[in-house]
């Protein structure tokens, strides 16, 4: 089942009680890139969903689904729209919620999207970077309840030391592990608790961050890190709505009145159980437990969506918005442009090796000639104990793919990327807007005719078998021209964000 709509801006009336500023704060990047295309004949082509492509993605789902053994499946796919500057967003689905029930997926099914959460707080962040209220070089320091020492980085042979910055955890460079040491403290006293994120505060969160030594110096190497980033989501939430350390932080509001209202994303919200979210399955067909990822940790992973709402998300970072957007839209885009470049990835403290990529605000960036897609890309991805997500796009073609399924993700099963690949390689006549490549400008037409296989971390999936709980865990490395991934079975409740 698939179904095609063109985007129309929301009018004024409906934004009007958000802050507005023009359009030139998010068109920078985009003009700034104009520049490029016109240099550039090879990126002149654009993506149209033509009858015959819409029937290429729906065969390619189904087969996915069946493939996999998944109960249900929602995709979203935004390309241009060949007729005018808004965006096609056609959904597509398969298969049911709950297995054997007569209910079938379609673009209003709410999943788990886990780890994707942690762009909603980089869009967070890149909204009030821009409205001055924060920096992303500001000391976490900043941030910290009164009482509280954030870690720094002393050098051993200087002596000289390095805070960690917003820009650190919002890029998994700020030298902390993946969870907390104290985190099954959420479960508290409760026997057979298999699920700490409910319970785990703000107070536990500055408290094991008051205890942690970083592993390395901040901003010299990449490790994925839920912990860094619900951090990062509390303290957002707090500059916009500050709330007494006992209560979860009001993430759900800063970002309802950031970007989520003004675009209508009355879908996506902290997990809520309702009759439209489709219930976690492991990998075996079990059902699991819901993530409730819903106190300290939240802004690592603690949202869901349906396809509705995320193909209105991904056309928001493509550019597709109206005029008079507010600010949180307009910089949502921003969270694209490439803020760090990682050399050294590491799948756990003691396992690092040699990378060639770039981190946006929450997104890896990789070129052209990073895969088999075609155009340079970006990549996000997520899981929770049986949900997973992914979310690919192609910026300089304007074009975007997510995908959500209802079961948690163990081995290669991911469809974003080879689906985003699909319409790179289906792409025609001249490219609206296009972007440019930062790792190799004026050379898309060249990275086009040679792809070549990358290493890619995986930013969603961090398992890993625990020794005991709160032990660090590792990053997955997905390797391969599009993804491969291989997964481990994890401890439940051992990983806050994932």
């Amino acid at each position: 089942m698939s179904i095609s709509r063109r985007r129309r801006p929301r009018s004024a009336a409906a934004i009007a009680a958000v802050a507005f500023v023009a359009l030139s704060v998010s068109a920078a990047p985009i003009a700034a890139v104009a520049e490029e295309a016109a240099a550039d004949p090879a990126s002149t082509a654009v993506v149209e969903m033509t009858p015959a492509l819409k029937e290429k993605i729906q065969k390619k789902v189904e087969s996915f689904r069946t493939t996999h053994g998944l109960p249900g499946l929602s995709v979203a796919v935004v390309t241009p729209d060949p007729a005018g500057s808004s965006p096609v967003i056609t959904t597509f689905a398969a298969g049911q919620p709950v297995p054997g029930s007569a209910t079938p997926v379609d673009a209003s099914t709410q999943f788990e999207l886990g780890s994707e959460t942690k762009v909603f707080t980089a869009d967070l962040l890149s909204y009030l970077v821009a409205s001055g209220r924060v920096s992303l070089d500001d000391a976490v320091q900043l941030y910290a309840p009164a009482g509280i020492t954030v870690p720094e980085w002393a050098d051993p042979q200087t002596g000289t030391t390095t805070p960690i910055t917003l820009r650190d955890l919002a890029t998994h460079q700020a030298g902390l592990p993946d969870v907390p040491p104290n985190f099954q403290d959420g479960c508290g006293s409760t026997p057979g608790c298999e699920n700490p994120h409910p319970g785990y505060t703000q107070t536990m969160l500055w408290d094991a961050i008051a205890q942690q030594s970083l592993l390395w110096q901040p901003g010299t190497r990449w490790l994925y890190s839920n912990w860094g980033f619900g951090l990062l989501g509390t303290i957002l939430a707090n500059v916009v709505e500050p709330v007494p350390a006992s209560q979860p932080p009001a993430y759900q509001s800063a970002i309802d009145g950031a970007f989520l209202d003004a675009l209508g994303m009355s879908s996506t919200m902290i997990e809520t159980p309702g009759p439209r979210l489709a219930p976690p399955y492991m990998a075996s067909g079990e059902p699991t437990y819901y993530w409730d990822n819903t106190n300290a940790i939240s802004g690592a992973g603690g949202l869901i969506s349906d396809a509705a709402d995320m193909g209105t998300w991904v056309a928001a970072h493509l550019g597709y918005i109206p005029p008079a957007a507010p600010l949180g839209v307009q910089t949502m885009a921003n969270t694209l442009e490439p803020v760090s470049t990682i050399t050294t990835l590491c799948s756990s403290p003691s396992q690092c090796q040699e990378a060639d990529f770039q981190m946006g605000l929450g997104w890896q960036l990789y070129s052209a000639r990073s895969s088999e897609v075609g155009a340079p890309w970006a990549f996000k991805n997520g899981g929770t104990a049986g949900s997973s997500t992914d979310t690919a796009l192609a910026p300089s073609l304007r074009t975007g793919v997510t995908t959500m399924f209802n079961m948690q993700r163990v081995g290669d099963e991911q469809l974003a990327v080879p689906i985003l690949a699909l319409l790179v390689a289906d792409r025609r006549g001249p490219a609206p807007t296009p972007s440019h490549d930062p790792d190799r400008p004026h050379k898309a037409e060249d990275d086009a005719r040679t792809p070549h296989k990358a290493t890619l971390a995986d930013t969603g999936y961090a398992a890993s078998d625990f020794i005991a709980p709160g032990l660090v865990a590792a990053a997955l490395l997905a390797v391969g021209g599009v993804l491969a991934l291989s997964a481990r079975r994890r401890t439940p409740g051992t990983d806050p964000g994932r």
